[in-house]
């Protein structure tokens, strides 16, 4: 990896963020690619890798290259916080003017980065990197799919379909996503909230260097609970709503059966029906009480004040 001289680390003019937990398969590749993008734009730069608590050999891979080259700084994790507090922690601790956040994984194409970082030059706050076609299998696609919408849905601000976390931003939006402290951070989200000059920049996103997927099915569904509760009160509006509606319906449905018993003698049947009303209406309510536990957990989370993340080792950055 190629090691210049000649930039000085003061005055940064690029940060590229890259969250890693396990990738030791790619990690080599992907820092290689990554700094000789920066190199060809012949301006100050780093790349902040943060170690989301692996067991693999990512963090030795991170010491070895740093000895190497200046430009890679890393951040090493006590244990595993998840993707967006990695996320979060290399927003806190880079140091560029524009601001790069992007995989390890080789999904996110490190060649796409000029073009990103000369569109947020232009005066954009933050570019996204919108997904034109992805590589996972349908049930997968058809579950983001769904997501993106719902969530475009129910928050009161403009999001882009189908964009992760692969964007760059203006240091003005990391200074405001430092500012807040969260918890349980949802980068995306927040930088969509932060509102400014936004554009979109579709790419194509390309299969996995190698490895496996880090996001289990069950950390997305865990994944987008958050994304909803974070920014939106819609669901518990929904259930108000929903609640309102259904109280209605029982009351005249109700009424209807006490007034044919009274005035037409006709016998109220239907065990079986009432039997599959009551299992229903439980599921329903279990549904709402894991709602409201959302929001509820979140504000735990919150006042505890808790330190989002711990960590072991820092080599290279300047706190």
């Amino acid at each position: 990896m190629e090691n210049s001289s000649t930039f000085k680390q003061a005055g940064l003019s690029y940060s590229v963020i890259l969250p890693i937990f396990n990738e030791e398969a790619c990690l080599d590749d992907m820092l290689h690619r990554i700094n000789n993008v920066l190199l060809s734009l012949k301006e100050p730069f780093e790349i902040v890798c943060i170690d989301d608590g692996s067991s693999d050999r990512s963090w030795s891979i991170i010491e070895k290259t740093v000895e190497k080259n200046p430009h890679i700084k890393g951040v090493k994790f006590l244990r595993n916080f998840g993707h967006q507090l990695a996320v979060y922690a290399g927003i806190k601790y880079c140091q560029g003017e524009y601001i790069a956040v992007m995989d390890a994984d080789g999904q996110d194409p490190p060649e796409l980065l000029p073009e990103l970082f000369a569109k947020c030059k232009m005066g954009y706050d933050v570019v996204n990197a919108v997904r034109r076609e992805r590589k996972e299998n349908i049930f997968k696609r058809m579950a983001y799919k769904l997501f993106y919408v719902f969530y475009k849905a129910i928050v009161p601000f403009d999001v882009p379909l189908d964009s992760g976390d692969f964007s760059v931003f203006n240091k003005n939006v990391a200074e405001f996503i430092r500012s807040l402290d969260e918890k349980t951070p949802f980068i995306r989200g927040l930088r969509s909230w932060y509102g400014g000059k936004q554009v979109n920049i579709e790419y194509e996103r390309q299969k996995r260097l190698a490895g496996t997927p880090k996001y289990s099915f069950w950390k997305l569904i865990l994944l987008a609970a958050n994304a909803s509760v974070s920014f939106s009160k819609m669901p518990l509006r929904i259930i108000s709503i929903a609640g309102i509606g259904i109280s209605f319906v029982s009351f005249f449905y109700g009424t209807t059966m006490i007034i044919m018993k009274l005035t037409m003698g006709i016998e109220v049947l239907g065990w079986t029906s009432t039997a599959v009303l009551i299992v229903f209406f439980g599921g329903l309510n279990l549904f709402v009480l894991g709602i409201i536990g959302e929001y509820i957990g979140n504000i735990f989370d919150e006042v505890k004040n808790r330190p989002p993340f711990s960590i072991e080792k820092i080599i290279g950055l300047k706190l």
